[in-house]
């Protein structure tokens, strides 16, 4: 895991282009995607990439405090989403293609509320800074073997021919500061879905961030 800061001219914490948005509330008359997540079409690539930290599929803000991990699909081995740590919080960011006529959120949020189901859990919908989401505790034991559940806040923000599914955890599902700070993440994220075919639900390949001496 690596810590990372977000670049800025003077050195100070930059200024939002425009002011963030209630972290529970869309704002009247905009899309969800109003003020980001972006795709590639949508900004300078060359810029976002020199100011992000780039995965590949997915161009992620540089924050001060920051962790950052790239976690494995067991089947294939290679890297399917990405885990950013803030402020004892988290968010879990899944970027997949998605048919160019229709959303994919409504069909993947119904098979998130059965999966979580059939585990024990409680699942509620409810309006949040991305449209609907998914809000849901679920039953788990802990390492030393006590009884215990862990809330999550579930979104799928879709994009031109993709579905970013963000799953925030920790601090970010009670304290609304720590929340807000982990959408603007995924605010400030830029998907790379590349021109290639891709079946829906397919995985956007991901890779590790190159180190300055490995840029091309």
């Amino acid at each position: 895991m690596s810590i990372f800061r977000r670049r800025s001219r003077d050195g100070a914490e930059p200024e939002p282009a425009e002011p963030t948005p209630d972290p529970d509330e869309d704002s009247a008359g905009k899309t969800p995607r109003a003020s980001g997540p972006y795709d590639s079409t949508e900004v300078d690539v060359e810029r976002a990439r020199a100011d992000r930290i780039d995965l590949g599929g997915l161009l992620v803000p540089r924050v001060e405090g920051m962790k950052l991990q790239l976690q494995v699909e067991e089947k294939s081995g290679r890297p399917a989403s990405v885990m950013m740590v803030l402020d004892d919080g988290a968010v879990q960011m899944i970027p997949v293609a998605a048919p160019r006529s229709s959303g994919l959120w409504d069909q993947t949020r119904l098979q998130i509320a059965a999966d979580a189901q059939r585990r024990g859990g409680t699942v509620e919908e409810a309006a949040g800074p991305f449209g609907t989401e998914i809000r849901i505790v679920l039953p788990v034991t802990t390492s030393d073997g006590k009884k215990a559940v862990q809330p999550s806040r579930s979104v799928g923000i879709d994009g031109p021919r993709w579905m970013l599914r963000a799953t925030f955890l920790g601090a970010a599902t009670t304290n609304p500061e720590v929340f807000g700070r982990l959408v603007q993440v995924v605010r400030d994220t830029v998907v790379v879905r590349g021109d290639n075919p891709m079946a829906p639900g397919d995985l956007i390949t991901l890779r590790p961030p190159q180190q300055p001496d490995q840029q091309p």
